[in-house]
């Protein structure tokens, strides 16, 4: 039996190695690795298939695999040997790595740049689904992407601007339906960071239509750092989860003049999507927006954050847009257990009519007193069970939330129609107001007590 009909029986090795591999090996032995990103484009791979590029190899243009995995077996694209990651250099294609139209696929332990002369949409890993049928099992675990010289402009033609591109993108031809989504997306514990564009989006090409039907979407572990506008963006999905995801400085490489509008950590057209366990600090504030958090445009059902930590985010804690293209499916959202400390201008930016109940929330401010709501007076929303302590008075006053059996410092005063206010403040707050919590292991114990309240 030959070498390649023997591999074929059972699960098969692929080594590539950009210093002593040669393409006109069988790839089948680390010492028979091809040598180049065309070569492996070229194959079909198959169930249990596993492509390994070897530690300390660079490689220049884009990866495109071809084939299917299956449930159970997976191909899996991975490295070897010792050293750093392997590096795939996009060079200003439109992805260092494209899975377009494939299903059953992990990518694990990869680094991927993708640097152009020019910014353009271009993302460092996409997962483009097919536009007929359901594209799923899909994993990207544990890379880092980093450079990537994408579009961060907000003025630009459609499917030009900033929102069809990101560090890993997730996306699909026109629009989803029952029929035709993405199924089983995991994104886990991947390092992007000093990109020109959003750090990880989830979408649909066709924008601002309320199709909600990607299934089992998962967006967690990952760290965000100096993106060139939002953090997390994620669209089209029914009851995704956001978790234990760290975003930082959001929009640090962004301008008022080409980003304007960004938050930290969004979704817009989902139903009963989860964010929890994340930490957003840094968040800049543009021409508005600028918070840690945002339920946005056509949101369906009930949108939770929940146990997060945010801090220092310059345009405030959370951004209402639920009334934006109103989904007639909408709920609420609901915050609680979070802890904000020195998120500045505001709690909550924006008031569309639609309910917003926050409660067992911890609202520390050590350098003013913010706004309640922003740009409007915040009717919709009702506080219950939460701590304020702000170093002042709320800059325009309590306004017209509604509060209920909440604790206040003695700097911050009471709201008037809050007739169960206390100033008894139940949890020490002295660990939090001596030194910021460095990260979201800071605010463990506080979260128990805050879920006590």
């Amino acid at each position: 039996m030959t070498e390649h009909g023997n591999k074929e029986s059972q699960e098969r090795v692929f080594y590539i190695d950009s210093l002593k591999g040669e393409d006109t090996n069988s790839g089948f032995a680390p010492e028979k690795a091809w040598r180049s990103l065309e070569k492996v484009n070229e194959q079909i791979f198959c169930p249990g298939d596993r492509i390994r590029f070897c530690r300390g190899g660079e490689w220049h243009g884009m990866l495109a695999p071809k084939g299917n995995g299956s449930v159970w077996a997976p191909i899996v694209v991975e490295s070897y040997g010792e050293g750093e990651a392997p590096v795939i250099h996009g060079d200003g294609s439109y992805a260092a790595i494209l899975l377009e139209g494939v299903s059953c696929w992990e990518i694990k332990g990869l680094a991927v740049t993708n640097q152009a002369e020019d910014r353009g949409v271009r993302q460092g890993i996409c997962i483009c689904g097919s536009p007929q049928g359901i594209t799923g099992n899909l994993v990207i675990e544990g890379c880092e992407i980093s450079r990537v010289t994408g579009e961060n402009r907000r003025a630009r033609d459609v499917y030009q601007s900033m929102y069809w591109n990101s560090g890993i993108y997730v996306t699909m031809p026109g629009r989803s339906s029952d029929k035709n989504h993405l199924h089983n997306i995991i994104i886990s514990n991947n390092y992007v960071h000093d990109v020109l564009t959003s750090g990880i989006r989830v979408n649909q090409q066709e924008d601002f239509i309320n199709d909600i039907h990607h299934t089992h979407v998962v967006v967690r572990g990952n760290r965000i750092e100096r993106t060139g506008s939002d953090g997390i963006i994620v669209a089209n999905c029914i009851s995704p989860l956001i978790d234990g995801n760290i975003c930082l400085d959001a929009g640090a490489l962004g301008s008022l003049e080409d980003t304007r509008l960004i938050a930290g950590i969004w979704v817009c057209a989902t139903s009963d999507a989860l964010i929890q366990r994340n930490e957003v600090g840094g968040t800049r504030l543009f021409e508005n927006d600028g918070t840690a958090f945002d339920t946005d445009w056509g949101t369906a059902g009930d949108t939770v954050f929940q146990y997060n930590y945010t801090h220092d985010n310059q345009g405030g804690f959370w951004l209402d847009c639920m009334g934006i293209n109103r989904n007639r499916e909408c709920g609420k959202t609901i915050l609680r257990y979070n802890i904000s400390i020195d998120d500045k201008r505001c709690l909550i930016q924006d008031d569309y009519g639609l309910p917003a109940h926050l409660y067992g929330n911890l609202f520390l401010n050590s350098k003013e007193g913010p706004l309640i709501c922003c740009h409007k007076e915040g009717e919709s929303h009702k506080f219950r069970n939460n701590i304020f302590c702000f170093a002042d008075k709320p800059a325009a006053g309590w306004q017209k939330s509604s509060f209920q059996n909440n604790w206040y410092s003695d700097k911050t005063g009471f709201p008037e129609n809050d007739k169960e206010a206390s100033g008894d403040i139940p949890v020490s707050l002295s660990g939090l107001i001596d030194k910021k919590p460095s990260s979201r292991a800071g605010c463990e114990s506080y979260w128990n007590q805050l879920h006590d309240l």
